[in-house]
């Protein structure tokens, strides 16, 4: 009687055992069962009827093949659609009658962008949070962090020369730099601070007079350029763009600019080289609270340079429409009436200056339509790509009366 229990605890060991071994056999019980059906594929093809054998080089050609068919496809289908130089809806039997047409195309550019993006008209409660950077004998240097989005912010540097009073108004600059627009690093890993360069946008709006905003935007990643791509295709799949939640930005910091004191809010310009060209584009013309605005080193012929980069290059600019009804005079006619000047390197190697000579006239001949061609330049400079700041403050100057330094 007394090897009873003892009997019994040996078969609940046993059964616990199994189970442990069962749990931990599981993976070599399944990969057995997957290594016995390759070897029994490999030889139903060795036995089997030879007719459907061939080489994986001819499989390939085959597929190779139709998306050759594909694409072909799809090109016919790209040329059949009609390219624009302004939507069908704008009036251009005057200003007046232009401007209020353009509130219909703004809205079918924004949903070709997804924007705004979801959250976006959701009132915040997060404060601005502005920081005292320092000073020296160009500016004082503020960084600003707007809430926008939830959970996102637009921060940026706010510049106000030294040659002004603390409490004048002054008219406000967006300098939108593109990849590589900050100034120079130095050896110890430093940025140089502010100084004289053809990718520098504050300086010359600063030597004018004027309150500069320094937006920034994502660029880079630490891992490269994919981490823009990846972030093209999120905001795709949330409903979205990358480009319509870096335009919020903007916009919302702009809510928050006009508002400060110091600011002028009837003289707002906004230029931008390369990827901050395209951003210029853009929120000029879906926000007329800007007032003039200059693109340097990104206007173009779009479908030339968007083909030149296949196959990932410039993901977030591959948007619905962005070929047939949003090429790029497409969007500078919503620019329109405001004056609108373009720079381009002759030299520039990324945008070619065929392109943006293709392209201009059309954005002119737009302008010319509504009796104000003066108000549209195109200017080509020796250069490469890069953004000539002398002349795009010269013809800021010319619409907005000047800064401070030239009251």
């Amino acid at each position: 009687m007394a090897d009873r229990p003892m009997h019994k605890r040996s078969w609940l060991l046993l059964v616990l055992v199994l189970l442990v071994w069962s749990y931990f056999a599981r993976p070599v019980y399944d990969f057995a069962w997957i290594v016995s059906g390759r070897l029994y594929d490999m030889a139903a093809a060795r036995i089997g009827s030879p007719t459907l054998r061939m080489k994986r080089q001819d499989v390939v050609d085959r597929a190779l093949a139709q998306g050759d068919e594909i694409a072909a496809y799809l090109r016919a289908l790209r040329d059949a659609v009609p390219r624009v130089a302004a939507s069908p809806a704008l009036d251009f039997s005057s200003i007046e009658a232009f401007s209020r047409s353009a509130q219909a195309s703004r809205a079918r550019l924004s949903q070709s962008l997804r924007y705004p993006p979801p959250g976006f008209d959701v009132p915040l409660t997060q404060p601005v949070v502005e920081s005292a950077i320092g000073a020296d004998e160009f500016a004082t240097y503020r960084e600003l962090k707007i809430p926008v989005l939830p959970g996102v912010y637009a921060t940026g540097i706010y510049m106000r020369p030294k040659s002004a009073d603390d409490q004048k108004k002054l008219p406000l600059v967006i300098s939108a730099a593109g990849r590589g627009g900050m100034p120079a690093e130095t050896p110890d890993g430093l940025l140089k601070g502010m100084g004289k360069s053809r990718r520098n946008l504050a300086w010359d709006a600063l030597q004018h007079g004027y309150a500069v905003w320094m937006p920034t935007y994502v660029h880079y990643g630490r891992d490269g350029d994919d981490f823009r791509d990846r972030l093209t295709v999120r905001a795709w799949e949330a409903g979205t763009s990358l480009p319509a939640i870096e335009i919020a930005k903007t916009v919302k910091a702009l809510d928050v600019l006009l508002k400060r004191p110091d600011i002028d809010p009837q003289r707002v310009a906004m230029m931008g080289h390369s990827y901050g060209g395209f951003y210029t584009l853009y929120t000029t013309a879906l926000d007329p609270r800007i007032r003039v605005a200059v693109v340097a080193a990104y206007f173009n012929d779009r479908e030339a340079v968007l083909d030149s980069s296949e196959p990932n290059g410039f993901l977030d600019w591959r948007y619905p429409d962005a070929l047939t009804l949003w090429r790029d005079p497409s969007v500078a006619a919503l620019v329109a009436p405001r004056p609108l000047l373009i720079e381009a390197g002759n030299q520039d190697p990324l945008f070619p200056i065929q392109g943006a000579r293709k392209a201009a006239p059309e954005a002119a001949a737009l302008y010319q339509r509504l009796g104000i061609g003066d108000r549209f330049e195109f200017r080509e400079f020796v250069g490469r790509h890069d953004f000539d700041g002398e002349a795009a403050m010269a013809f800021i100057d010319r619409q907005l009366g000047g800064g401070a330094a030239r009251d």
